[in-house]
């Protein structure tokens, strides 16, 4: 042995996530960290958000450092995040491959609730009757403020599950009056 140290793998990781920098740390980054180094398959270099053109989170990109690009590796590095809840259409870049991996299983529903109005704690308590209406069929992964609208961000395994749950809370609450729910990809 030579004693060089490697310098490892860069692999690209794009999850098309709605959701804050806050959530993003607790959901991805974080355990991310913790199970490459448990796992010994590497580090996680760099968090970021990426927006579009009016400000609403679009994807959570991390970049990683691998010790191997073996496929085994790359599978599990796959496995960790899919058990994060990575959403559908997520992929995995190995050393600026062209060729993406496709892997992830949530489902995500936005809703856009018009900001006037509604304060801090009424976003909280609907954050909470949606959390609680879903009964574990989707968990909320964050908000947004985009123009005149909040966003809330919940994610699961079915979209039509989540938006027949939250039917009730978003007819009968005023102040979901003039929501907007869509499906996030």
């Amino acid at each position: 042995m030579s004693g060089r140290h490697e310098a490892g793998h860069t692999v690209t990781v794009r999850m098309p996530t709605k959701t804050d920098r806050d959530a993003a740390e607790a959901i991805f980054a974080g355990p991310m960290t913790r199970n490459l180094s448990d796992a010994g398959l590497g580090s996680v270099e760099r968090m970021e958000i990426q927006q579009d053109d009016r400000g609403e989170p679009e994807d959570v990109i991390l970049t990683l450092r691998l010790v191997t690009r073996a496929e085994r590796a790359l599978t599990r590095v796959e496995t960790m995040l899919q058990d994060m809840d990575a959403p559908v259409g997520s992929t995995l870049c190995v050393d600026g491959s062209k060729e993406d991996r496709s892997f992830g299983k949530s489902h995500g529903l936005g809703i856009y609730l018009l900001t006037a109005g509604i304060t801090e704690d009424d976003r909280l308590d609907i954050v909470e009757l949606c959390t609680d209406a879903m009964e574990g069929t989707g968990l909320y992964q964050g908000s947004a403020q985009i123009g005149d609208r909040t966003a809330l961000y919940f994610y699961g395994d079915s979209f039509n599950r989540m938006r027949a749950a939250l039917t009730f809370v978003i007819t009968h609450d005023p102040r979901c009056k003039y929501a907007i729910t869509r499906r996030l990809t």
